[in-house]
């Protein structure tokens, strides 16, 4: 959960991530997404391992026992359906929306203030998005998101629900009332994503198809190797050949295209689809020259093209002196460099992201990060996913992070507050290790300030002070007790 108490209560919510907030006269639960792990089976695979869920062929989308239901609509919607018949969840809703079973809505329509006082809306991550770390090619991901967009109650009128696009959106809270409104963007970080950068799993690919035969991963290797639609490998190369390849040529630097591709602060950054063509030149592609045939930028993206340029026109506009950006993908991850999936043979590989956070898509990072930090008021980042909760803040002039983020030029401290997860069995006790522990001072109370367990977050904003206060916390989510805590004013968002 996170929170908002002093003058108004906001929630933004799900199974693994909630975020609630107090505002004028509504409490409002967004949630963060995995609120339903609809690809997994629903039986116990290690005592049923013949089942037909646990027992499935490896490709691209699906790896024996955990991912076998990926893209399985049918199996969606009953992972769905019963997460939401779930006792602590239907009392849940019945504090949102009181009254809702009598008028026969479950789910109710969760942003109609006249069922509930305590409006619901969110964003999916992977595991409801019915596959875990999925991207663009999920079959049938129109139907994936109509479940989705079913369990929050989101209207059945709502351009969210269109064909074609995401379910990113922005809503107000406070509406109508100056300088207090709060501007919450909802991201969708899966339906227009690319799939991972090619040297962000390439080498630890490679291993697994040259030395180990019966790797679980190495059907999804080969695909992103040698498969795709083209049968030139299913990894995004973009990054590889502009970003990290043409830009670092000194002799490009003054060319005409160079801000276009290899400036994430420029406007015109990742506007049209480019390529590095067989002379080395970095031209618009058309056509069989798409990579995948419908690339929208010149960087491996998370977001897409349309959703990039929405976010940014409405994110400058917003009069709303807090804003609070919901990404279900962690934006701020860790920096140090992480275990690859185990494999059979009982070792690892070592690999710099998680395979699923901003950190392995740097450019496309870099350029929401830039965006975020130069619009006006207080910008605040909520995310999940990572199965423990902390708060992290990047500061101006902060040298420690100068490697990791050159291309940001912060005017003021741009917070992200995670919360994950709320259950036992999604909120773990991780241990402060090495792939844990913060090495950059992202982390105001030190490298092992984290919360291990079930918990949530709050945002607590106290608009009667002359300078009103934002208290970013994280909770204990047993007890409801304080575990982490930052404050900033409005006025230290201003712009330097």
């Amino acid at each position: 959960m996170f929170s908002s108490y002093l003058e108004n209560p906001v929630i933004l919510a799900s199974v693994t991530s909630i975020l609630y907030m107090v505002q004028e006269g509504e409490a409002p639960d967004t949630r963060l997404g995995d609120m339903a792990y609809m690809d997994e089976p629903r039986v116990n695979c290690a005592a049923l391992p013949s089942h037909p869920h646990c027992n499935c062929t490896s490709d691209w989308l699906h790896q024996a026992p955990y991912s076998c239901m990926a893209g399985d609509v049918d199996h969606a919607l009953s992972r769905m359906q019963a997460q939401l018949s779930n006792p602590d969840y239907a009392q849940f809703l019945a504090y949102m929306c009181p009254g809702h079973r009598a008028k026969g809505l479950h789910p109710p329509t969760g942003t109609d203030p006249t069922i509930c006082p305590r409006p619901i809306f969110g964003t999916y991550d992977d595991h409801d998005y019915s596959w875990d770390n999925g991207n663009k090619r999920l079959p049938r991901k129109d139907d994936v998101k109509q479940i989705f967009l079913d369990a929050i109650g989101e209207s059945s009128t709502s351009p969210r629900r269109n064909r074609g696009r995401g379910i990113e959106w922005k809503y107000t809270l406070n509406k109508g009332h100056p300088n207090k409104e709060v501007d919450v963007f909802l991201l969708d970080e899966r339906y227009n994503r690319d799939t991972l950068p090619c040297h962000i799993r390439r080498t630890y690919c490679e291993q697994v198809l040259s030395s180990y035969p019966h790797h679980p991963r190495r059907a999804w290797c080969n695909d992103f190797l040698h498969g795709g639609e083209l049968g030139k490998g299913s990894c995004c190369i973009k990054d590889d050949h502009i970003y990290y390849g043409w830009c670092m040529q000194e002799s490009n630097k003054k060319k005409s295209l160079y801000k276009e591709a290899c400036d994430p602060r420029s406007h015109q950054f990742g506007t049209r689809s480019l390529i590095v063509d067989s002379k080395g030149n970095l031209v618009e592609a058309t056509g069989s020259e798409l990579l995948d045939g419908r690339d929208e930028s010149s960087f491996c993206d998370v977001l897409g093209r349309e959703q990039r340029l929405w976010l940014e026109e409405s994110i400058t506009k917003s009069t709303a002196p807090l804003k609070l950006v919901v990404s279900s993908s962690v934006l701020l991850g860790d920096l140090q460099p992480q275990m690859c999936d185990w494999n059979n043979e009982g070792t690892s590989s070592t690999c710099m992201c998680s395979g699923d956070d901003w950190e392995c898509y740097k450019p496309a990072q870099l350029q929401l990060l830039h965006l975020l930090s130069t619009a006006p008021g207080c910008v605040v980042v909520l995310t999940g996913d990572y199965h423990y909760s902390d708060i992290r803040v990047l500061k101006p002039k902060q040298q420690v992070y100068s490697k990791y983020y050159e291309d940001v030029q912060l005017s003021y401290p741009l917070f992200q507050v995670m919360a994950s997860g709320l259950t036992t069995s999604t909120g773990a006790n991780f241990s402060c290790d090495d792939s844990r522990r913060d090495t950059t001072g992202m982390r105001e109370g030190g490298p092992c300030s984290f919360v291990r367990g079930p918990s949530f977050g709050m945002i607590e904003v106290n608009w009667k002070e002359a300078d009103p206060v934002i208290r970013l916390q994280v909770r204990d989510g047993k007890t409801g007790l304080v575990r982490l805590e930052s404050n900033l004013t409005m006025s230290s968002c201003s712009q330097a």
